[in-house]
């Protein structure tokens, strides 16, 4: 199909101003004048100018004319050198997410990085009703601040569920917030100060760290168990020769290991940071995940109002939705007069709508449905990665979530794979990005969330770029 000559006239003009032939400011010939030197109507001319207008290439002054617009705000294309050359620690791996996200996707790039629910299990038809009956229904409700600790039907519905992980939450016990990392960030800024020191189990989230980083908190690291979890011994130790302020944990489906830690190891936990006066951070967010028994939450085992539980429904209906909560305890007041002074509130069609997904059963009905799946893609992952990396290569064995810790031989660098997978259009998370000092370099974390042949052909390929 010929391409209209009004366009043709409007990309030749966008050349220009590529180029630097017409620079910001410059005048541009009239439309009558540019009409006579192509030889076309004034109508023609007249259509391609709107059309860059509208494009915000260039701009109409009254009684004078048309002139190049600035162009200081237009979004620079990062290159796909650019992107191969990407340090996730030090540009953050989230930015480095969406440069490969922009670039490499659109040449069938495939991402093992992130976690959560795949596209293709999104329940968007069903959901999708409940998001235009709450932006169309409820007296306008939707259009109002929802302030904290948010709407009430949906705090009802995460108090109900929150009793298959053991908690006996009231509704009153909840703030909803924008995710489970603003529920962390809230409990963070409550408790702590700049220069005050966190303990967490590593290797952990890497999003956590840079978070700690940028609220100057001190951070002490104690090793995990692939089982178990973190270390009572070692952090007994720590609490006694440290002036710890707060214990951070992903104790359910961990994030990046998988473990899920023994209850008894749990209420042990939540038992020496109760007598030691440090309150527990939990980020339960992989605990609806689970592939065969609902794993207890350490706040269940909490007696004094010590641990501050935070969750969200990112990883179990949309990343987009940013619906989490936290259940505070004796800090209650303290992280909802932080919640109104960071965002005043969550958006409030968004909390109405899993409201309503709850309340209706949709979320059970959605949640077997999901597991079901990830138990497949989990598994099929594991055997594939075991058949096609190096020998001697050990890879978790979750019981939920849709993460695999990768632990490779100790001479392999995954930071050197990482490269050369970019480079293959591929992206999944090195090792050292889940700790602070210079651990897990031979080591990768995979998301299973979809499985299908293109993500077998891709763990074939990282396997040959293991053993190279």
């Amino acid at each position: 199909m010929r391409t209209p000559r009004y366009e043709q006239i409007a990309e030749k003009i966008v050349t220009l101003i590529h180029s630097g032939a017409l620079k910001e400011g410059d005048k541009i010939p009239s439309i009558r004048q540019l009409s006579h030197e192509l030889s076309v109507g004034v109508n023609t001319v007249k259509e391609a100018y709107w059309r860059l207008e509208d494009r915000n290439y260039i701009t109409v002054v009254p009684q004078s004319g048309y002139y190049v617009k600035n162009r200081f705000n237009e979004r620079v294309e990062p290159s796909e050198q650019d992107l191969k050359q990407l340090d996730p620690k030090k540009v953050t791996f989230c930015r480095v997410y969406s440069m490969f996200r922009d670039n490499a996707f659109d040449k069938n790039g495939i991402s093992l990085a992130l976690s959560g629910v795949a596209p293709d299990l999104w329940p968007k038809k069903r959901f999708g009703r409940y998001l235009m009956d709450a932006a169309s229904d409820n007296d306008l409700l939707a259009a109002e601040y929802l302030l904290p600790p948010g709407y009430t039907l949906l705090r009802q519905q995460i108090a109900r569920l929150g009793l298959s992980a053991g908690l006996t939450l009231s509704p009153d016990d909840i703030i909803v917030t924008n995710g489970c990392q603003e529920a962390i960030f809230l409990a963070l800024m409550a408790l702590c100060k700049p220069g005050d020191t966190i303990v967490l189990e590593s290797p952990t989230y890497f999003n956590l760290l840079q978070l700690l980083q940028a609220l100057n908190l001190k951070v002490i690291e104690i090793p995990s168990s692939p089982e178990e979890g973190i270390s009572l011994d070692t952090l007994k130790f720590v609490i006694e020769n440290h002036p710890v302020k707060v214990v951070f944990s992903i104790p359910n489906f961990n994030n990046p290991r998988g473990f899920v830690m023994p209850s008894w190891k749990k209420k042990e936990m939540a038992w020496l940071l109760e007598q030691s006066k440090i309150p527990l951070i939990e980020d339960d967010i992989y605990g609806d995940l689970y592939f065969h028994r609902r794993p207890d939450a350490c706040k269940s085992h909490d007696e004094t109002g010590n641990v501050l539980y935070c969750s969200s429904f990112s990883k179990t209906i949309a990343p987009g939705l940013r619906i989490g909560w936290i259940a505070p305890g004796k800090f209650y007041e303290s992280v909802i007069e932080m919640k109104m002074l960071l965002n005043i509130s969550t958006a409030s069609v968004n909390q109405i709508a899993v409201a309503c997904f709850l309340a209706k059963g949709g979320y059970e009905r959605h949640l077997r449905k999901v597991k079901g799946k990830l138990i497949e893609n989990v598994q099929s992952m594991r055997n594939e990665i075991l058949l096609h990396f190096p020998d001697s290569t050990r890879v978790s064995n979750p019981s939920g979530g849709s993460f695999l810790w990768v632990e490779l031989p100790e001479p392999i660098d995954t930071e050197q794979i990482y490269q050369d997978a970019l480079a293959e259009n591929i992206l999944f998370s090195p090792g050292h990005l889940f700790s602070l000092q210079n651990k897990f370099t031979n080591c990768m974390r995979l998301s299973a969330s979809t499985w299908n042949l293109k993500v077998a052909d891709t763990i074939q390929i990282l396997g040959r770029l293991c053993k190279r």
